[in-house]
């Protein structure tokens, strides 16, 4: 702004001394005093030349700021193109760089969802790899426990028998002879049912007989019946402060658990007590059978429900009990497990619930 001005004013210096004549007399006092004097067509061209030195001027100056002008207009244009330029090339980093983290994010999401499925199929091949090598396992402690167990039974039969068809025989060689047969009779009826149950009990949609049922009569009858079929000197008894309870389940099923229990019972408990509870928990059924024999160690506690789980090999049986009771107690809404804190023996405790259970 202030180089225009200056270059205005040096322009109007030249103007004032391009108006000034040879004697020094500027040409508008000249046009002055002709008009004074009445010499108005000398006048008339004093000030015409005046208009044009003026007009030559002006148009000079604005020349020179139209050109100005146009040079800045050019460069506020360059720069205007620069920033667009600069704009469209922001615009095509800030669009290549979304397309880019929308693309490394499906990347990634297609990643984690197939090492997601990967992981998954890892597992059920695992689990069925385990399933199978539990299974060949069962498959082979069955055959190995069966082929002992019916063989002892068997022969045993075989060879009381055949000295019941012997000659000369006194009546109690014969009465004891009868006693042994029919203890392996029953022991062999009862592995039967063990892996006839076991088999039966797996069976997803297997209907349970749910009918009203006095548990306190139940756990007495169970009593008196082990009471007279018993192999152990220990006494077997049942205790509850309750006259009756009446519960809904399958009576023939939890008579099969309560007489498994107490059978386990009297393996390993040669004298002393094998006691059955009943009492009752909110809503559930409180059952107990407890001994003082041997007990069971705490680091076998975790084996104990398992399929064909023996801990005493010597002990008669298929290893299937605790585990066929684990399935019915569970099947009619309840659970069983040891209780560990009874250090004098074993202590087996089950609930029950005390109404049925809508998925039985």
């Amino acid at each position: 702004m202030i180089r225009k001005l200056l270059r205005l004013l040096l322009l109007l210096g030249i103007f004032v001394s391009n108006a000034t004549a040879s004697d020094s007399i500027p040409l508008w006092q000249k046009a002055q005093e002709a008009t004074e004097s009445g010499d108005y067509e000398e006048a008339y061209q004093i000030y015409q030349e005046l208009s044009r030195q003026r007009d030559s001027i002006y148009q000079q100056v604005y020349g020179e700021e139209i050109e100005d002008l146009r040079s800045v207009y050019q460069i506020d244009e360059l720069k205007l193109q620069n920033k667009q330029h600069a704009n469209r090339l922001l615009s095509y980093f800030i669009g290549g760089a979304l397309f880019l983290s929308i693309a490394v994010l499906i990347c990634l999401f297609v990643f984690r969802r197939q090492n997601k499925k990967l992981t998954i199929s890892r597992q059920k091949l695992e689990e069925a790899k385990m399933l199978a090598e539990e299974s060949v396992k069962n498959k082979s402690l069955f055959l190995s426990n069966m082929s002992h167990e019916v063989r002892t039974p068997l022969n045993a039969l075989s060879g009381f028998s055949n000295i019941l068809s012997m000659e000369g025989i006194d009546n109690d060689t014969i009465r004891e002879c009868d006693e042994i047969i029919r203890l392996n009779s029953d022991l062999l009826l009862k592995l039967i049912n063990d892996v006839v149950d076991i088999s039966c009990i797996d069976l997803e949609h297997m209907a349970f007989n749910i009918s009203s049922c006095d548990a306190v009569a139940l756990c007495k009858y169970v009593v008196q019946t082990m009471e007279k079929i018993k192999h152990t000197q220990a006494d077997i008894l049942f205790h509850s402060e309750l006259d009756s309870l009446t519960i809904n389940t399958d009576s023939s099923r939890l008579q099969q658990v309560l007489i498994n229990l107490i059978v386990n019972a009297s393996k390993f408990t040669k004298q002393g007590q094998i006691v059955l509870s009943l009492e009752q928990k909110d809503k559930e059924a409180y059952f107990a059978v407890t001994d003082t024999g041997c007990g069971i160690a705490p680091e076998l506690h975790s084996r104990l429900f398992g399929r064909f789980e023996k801990l005493d090999e010597k002990a008669q049986g298929t290893g299937l009990g605790l585990s066929i009771c684990r399935l019915i107690i569970r099947r009619l809404g309840g659970d069983i497990q040891i209780d560990s804190s009874y250090t004098d023996g074993a202590r087996f405790v089950f609930t029950h619930p005390l109404a049925e259970r809508s998925d039985v």
